[in-house]
């Protein structure tokens, strides 16, 4: 099929990524959040990571479908809703199931799965959004464990949280995963083994939003959101002509105000108008019918319109534009 809108995934700057941040960063184990489709980079994009990347991460359980429909035995751990409409779902699908309230897990318990749980605590020494008292610890390890197998705790703490949650985690021994770090903060934390990882995979320079703390380290935009010139009109001005491209990328199709320029032919051009269907864009005499059209790439960065919370760069778009891997074309109408 021959797409005018597309995201095209450069999966070398994908490997790079991970590469650039498995060297600036020890950690013996790396985790990739790829929550809501891989933040609409399409969900084969594990295709790539599965010999770098030792755990996936999502948020819902239509994820965890989606990736076992491209990956049956990729790791994945589950830090959303638990519940007794999708626990069964979940476990059948081998989640590694995040617990943030001991009676979320003795609920499971009830249930008398006879599957084994795999799962990991959620440790909150403050009490906001997680298990807080190492009672509850010492409760569950009373349990017959026929069925449960605890790999881990996860916390977003600081270094100067780390005693109180020691404290709560210390009746558990042989811990697999300290998930302790995260994408806001990779100075390694006392105790911690393993990293979540969100926006820097996908190739979100982060230097200027102090998600790195080494200035050195330079990533690489994974996506570019395409199109191609449909027109060009011809206006004259005091004798001058001026040139308007129309790109068939407005409103409806998830361009949004933010965007002033676009990239054609190796140079940026102000985007002059948005549409409901699509962009007028001031250009030159030299630019054509049918040429492409760099709507968000590396040669202009998504982030650079943007300061803050990285994540929602890339929810800017449409779900409806198909994604072109290297070797396969997803279209995301059909993802889910």
């Amino acid at each position: 099929m021959n797409y005018i809108n597309t995201i095209k995934i450069n999966t070398d700057n994908l490997l790079s990524n991970i590469n650039t941040i498995k060297k600036n960063y020890n950690y013996s184990y790396m985790i990739l959040d790829v929550s809501n489709n891989a933040f609409n980079h399409g969900m084969y994009i594990i295709h790539y990571l599965k010999d770098k990347i030792d755990y996936l991460y999502v948020h819902d359980l239509s994820d965890l479908l989606l990736i076992r429909k491209y990956d049956k035995d990729i790791p994945v751990i589950y830090g959303g809703v638990i519940n007794q409409d999708n626990v069964y779902d979940l476990v059948i699908n081998d989640a590694i199931l995040v617990i943030s309230n001991i009676k979320i897990l003795k609920d499971i318990k009830s249930l008398n799965i006879k599957d084994k749980i795999t799962f990991i605590f959620r440790i909150d020494p403050k009490g906001y959004f997680g298990i807080a008292k190492k009672e509850d610890i010492l409760d569950y390890l009373e349990w017959d464990h026929k069925y449960f197998e605890l790999i881990g705790v996860i916390a977003q703490i600081e270094e100067k949280d780390y005693d109180d949650f020691n404290y709560i985690i210390r009746p558990i021994k042989n811990t697999k995963l300290m998930i302790l770090n995260h994408e806001q903060d990779k100075r390694k934390i006392h105790g911690s083994n393993a990293i979540k990882l969100d926006a820097s995979i996908y190739g979100v320079n982060t230097e200027k939003k102090k998600l790195f703390w080494k200035n050195d380290i330079s990533l690489k935009q994974v996506f570019t959101l395409g199109s191609k010139v449909l027109d060009i009109k011809e206006t004259i001005h005091s004798k001058k002509s001026k040139y308007v491209a129309i790109i068939p990328f407005g409103f409806y199709q998830g361009m949004k105000q933010a965007i002033k320029q676009v990239f054609i032919h190796n140079k940026l051009y102000p985007v002059k108008e948005i549409k409901e269907d699509c962009m007028l864009v001031e250009v030159g005499e030299d630019i054509t019918k049918d040429m492409e059209v760099e709507i968000i790439s590396s040669n202009n960065p998504l982030e650079k319109y943007f300061s803050e919370e990285t994540l929602s760069y890339f929810s800017l778009f449409s779900m409806n534009i198909p994604i072109i891997f290297d070797d396969y074309i997803l279209e995301k109408t059909l993802s889910y």
